[in-house]
């Protein structure tokens, strides 16, 4: 029974991260938008920059993967 309460609580914490990177995504786009305008579809590179800047400092901290 634990099992299952712990794949739960698993499975609740990753969607609500998921979630959660989703919102700042599209906040990002209602800000840009409101500011100027116009749609900014470059967000996606740099939303890919900062995961690929998160991997390389991870990566250093704590060893490869």
């Amino acid at each position: 029974m634990s099992e299952d309460l712990e794949f739960l609580f698993a499975l609740v914490m990753s969607g609500a991260s998921i979630g959660l990177m989703y919102s700042l995504i599209a906040l990002g786009f209602v800000l840009v938008y409101k500011a100027t305008d116009a749609i900014n579809f470059a967000q996606g590179e740099f939303v890919m920059l900062a995961g690929m800047i998160a991997v390389v400092v991870l990566g250093s901290l704590v060893g490869s993967f």
